[in-house]
């Protein structure tokens, strides 16, 4: 155990990074649920989306963008569009929903890597 090499300083767990991501996106499927109203589903969804993009910028883990994304999603999907809490995936739009928050997710993981790198390479 103490002979393998250490991890860079600085490199945190993708697996806490999860866990993190996953108390974000139920903080923040909360807060749009009490705030945005239930009529405005892609409005609710737009907010689920930033979160989850914010967040992945912070994280600067690709693996825990992609993962808080879906996680992202599913409670969207669950609470904010069918308020009994039933994941229910109805067809198409759905599909669109789980590309559009993947998409925005990644693309904030991708943002925090370079900003990363950028940052470490001064």
């Amino acid at each position: 155990m103490f002979l393998r090499s250490p991890k860079p300083f600085g490199r945190r767990p993708t697996e806490l990074l999860i866990g993190i991501g996953f108390f974000v996106a139920v903080a923040a499927c909360a807060i749009t649920a009490l705030l945005v109203p239930d009529t405005q589903v892609e409005a609710r969804f737009a907010v689920m989306g930033v979160a989850a993009c914010l967040y992945a910028v912070v994280a600067a883990d690709l693996w825990a963008a992609v993962v808080t994304g879906v996680l992202t999603w599913t409670l969207a999907t669950g609470f904010l569009t069918h308020p009994v809490g039933e994941l229910n995936v109805t067809g198409g739009s759905d599909g669109v929903r789980l590309l559009a928050i993947m998409g925005i997710s990644l693309a904030g993981g991708l943002y925090g890597v370079y900003r990363r790198r950028a940052d470490l390479g001064r």
